[in-house]
């Protein structure tokens, strides 16, 4: 059973495009309920308000749980993990254009994501080349 109504679910993975907000995986193909995520977490007195709420794949959910903060592998600094409600995400992000289904990280905020949601592994890199192939996930084809 889950925490939030229908209602609200609907409303979190409309706005989200039905994609993971985080590593902008869709639904579509998927056989696993995207969780909905708190972004500030509860224990650091984020709200279940609509405005404290991402869609998110099960892969970034898990390795988010209750994250705020992640190092930056460039720097080894400390930085904000990506918000979906305030930050842009093509601000943030690009797909690498090699084919590889990589994202890649224009700031510290995004590379941070990116590690500590662990986006660029090695299963998570197949997933999208395959869903990309399938015609499902085109731009994470890059080029």
């Amino acid at each position: 059973m889950s925490a939030f109504s229908e209602v609200r679910r609907s409303e979190v993975a409309t706005r989200a495009g039905h994609r993971c907000e985080y590593c902008h995986l869709p639904t579509r193909g998927q056989v696993a309920t995207f969780p909905i995520d708190h972004i500030l977490p509860r224990r650091d007195g984020g709200t279940t308000d609509l405005s404290n709420l991402a869609l998110t794949c099960p892969h970034c959910n898990a390795h988010k749980w209750t994250a705020a903060t992640g190092s930056d592998p460039e720097t080894g600094e400390t930085a904000a993990l990506f918000n979906p409600r305030i930050d842009d995400w093509e601000l943030h992000f690009a797909w690498a254009d090699d084919g590889s289904g990589a994202l890649r990280g224009r700031t510290a905020t995004a590379r941070a994501t990116i590690s500590a949601l662990g986006i660029n592994d090695t299963d998570m890199l197949a997933l999208r080349i395959l869903l990309a192939e399938l015609g499902l996930f085109p731009e994470s084809a890059g080029g």
